[in-house]
C-alpha cells in the first residue's frame, strides 16, 4: 500500500501537469449515469488506467457554480486525486448549477454517490472519502455524519466551508469579519452576495416586492459564472447599467446596494441592515443551510474530518473554517489548515516564510491522504 506521502507526492504531479493543459497520462475520465430510467444521476467518474485491485473511493461535491462537475478547478481536483491513485465520482448538482442554494438536491446526490460506491467491487472497503468545496461543506458533513453508521464514509474533507451562515454573508456585503478579537477587512468578491440575494432577498419579510431585483441578481451572477471573469472587474458594469434601465427608482436602489459600480463596495449602513434578515430568510427557506449548532448527547462522528481555507480567500473567510473546527472539535477528529501560500506568488521561492507555508501546505495534503488508510 502507497504511503500517504507518496500519495501526496502523486497528486501534486497531477495537480501542476493540470495547471499546465497536459493531460494526464495513466487517467481515465467518463460520464456514468447512477441508477437507471428518468431518476438516474448524470455524474462523472475519474480514476487510473490501470488498476488491477480495489481502489480507495472519493466523492467530490462541487460548489454552486454554473460549470458544475466541468469547473476546470474541480477538473483538475479529481484527476490529480485519480492519478494519485483514487477513484473519483463527482455527481451533476442541475440545482446547483442554476445557482439555486437548495441543500436538498446535493444530499440527494451525496446519498446516491456513496451507495453508488459501496456496491461496486472496484472501490476499497471500508468507506470513501466525501470531499465538499464552499458552498458544499456543510452538506458533505451533514451527509456523511447521517449514513456513517453504515460504514460507508472514511472521512470528510472541505476546503472554504463556512459554518456560520449570517458570518459568511455579512462578509459577502461588507467584506468583515472577526479576527483576534478586532474586525479585519478583506474585499469580497460581489459573485456570493448575488448569489444569496438571487435566492433569499424576496424572501425577506417585507420585500415580497424586490423579486425583479433577485431576478437581476441572478442574470448578474450567471453571466459571472459563463464568463469565468471575476465577479469585481468593470466589464459588467454595462451590465448592470442595463439590468437596472427598466427598474422602478426603489428597486434600482436595492439593486445598487448589492451589485455597485465595479470601483466602489455597498454602502456600509444598508449593508449591516440587510444582512441578518438575508441570513434569516434563508434560515427560513432551507434550515440544513448551517450544521446545528450542538449534537445530541452521545453524536460523535465516527470519521476524521481535515478542512483547509486559504487566507485571502474572498467569497468565504478563513475565519469561518476555524469556526467549523471549533464546533466539530469536541465532538471528533478535527484539523484546519489556514494557507497563504498562494497569496505572494510573486515572492521569492527561497524565502523561508513561503517554505515555511509549503511544508504546513504540504503537510495538510498528506493528513488528506492519510484518510484513505485511516
Amino acid at each position: 500500500m502507497a504511503s500517504p506521502t507518496y500519495d501526496t507526492l502523486r497528486y501534486l504531479r497531477g495537480w501542476v501537469l493540470g495547471s499546465s493543459g497536459t493531460p494526464m497520462r495513466g487517467v481515465v475520465a467518463g460520464d456514468i449515469a447512477v441508477g437507471a430510467g428518468p431518476e438516474a444521476m448524470a455524474a462523472r467518474r475519474y480514476r487510473p488506467a490501470s488498476r488491477n485491485r480495489p481502489l480507495p473511493g472519493w466523492l467530490l461535491l462541487h460548489g454552486v457554480t454554473r460549470p458544475g462537475p466541468d469547473h476546470p478547478s474541480i477538473v483538475r481536483f479529481a484527476a490529480a486525486l485519480a492519478g494519485a491513485g483514487g477513484d473519483v465520482l463527482v455527481p451533476d448538482i442541475p440545482a446547483w448549477r442554476r445557482l439555486e442554494l437548495d441543500p436538498a438536491p446535493a444530499q440527494s446526490a451525496l446519498e446516491r454517490g456513496l451507495e453508488y460506491l459501496h456496491n461496486d467491487p472496484l472501490v476499497r472497503t471500508g468507506g470513501v472519502i466525501v470531499a465538499g468545496l464552499s458552498f458544499g461543506v456543510p452538506q458533505a458533513l451533514r451527509v456523511a455524519g447521517r449514513v456513517a453508521a453504515a460504514g460507508r464514509v472514511r472521512g470528510v474533507v472541505g476546503f472554504g466551508g463556512y459554518c456560520r451562515l449570517f458570518e459568511a454573508i455579512r462578509f459577502g456585503l461588507t467584506g468583515q469579519f472577526e479576527w483576534r478579537s478586532r474586525t479585519a477587512y478583506l474585499r469580497p468578491d460581489p459573485y456570493g452576495r448575488w448569489v444569496v440575494a438571487a435566492n433569499y432577498l424576496h424572501r425577506i419579510p417585507g420585500y415580497a416586492t424586490a423579486r425583479g431585483v433577485s431576478r437581476a441578481l441572478g442574470r448578474l451572477a450567471s453571466l459571472a459564472g459563463d464568463r469565468r471573469i471575476m465577479s469585481w472587474d468593470p466589464g459588467y458594469d454595462g451590465v448592470k447599467d442595463e439590468l437596472t434601465s427598466s427598474m422602478p427608482a426603489e428597486d434600482r436602489a436595492l439593486f445598487r446596494l448589492f451589485a455597485p459600480p465595479a470601483d466602489r463596495e455597498p454602502e456600509p449602513g444598508p449593508a449591516n441592515e440587510i444582512a441578518p434578515l438575508l441570513a434569516e430568510a434563508a434560515r427560513s427557506v432551507h434550515p440544513h443551510l448551517e450544521l446545528p449548532r450542538s449534537a445530541a448527547p452521545g453524536d460523535r462522528p465516527a470519521f476524521p474530518v481535515r478542512l483547509i481555507h486559504g487566507r485571502r480567500d474572498h467569497l468565504i473567510p478563513f475565519t469561518e473554517t476555524l469556526a467549523l473546527e471549533r464546533r466539530l472539535g469536541s465532538r471528533t477528529d478535527v484539523s484546519a489548515t489556514v494557507t497563504d501560500l498562494f497569496a505572494h506568488s510573486g515572492g521569492s521561492a527561497a524565502n523561508p516564510a513561503r517554505l515555511r507555508e509549503a511544508v504546513r501546505f504540504f503537510m495538510a495534503l498528506r493528513g488528506i491522504m492519510g484518510l484513505r488508510s485511516h
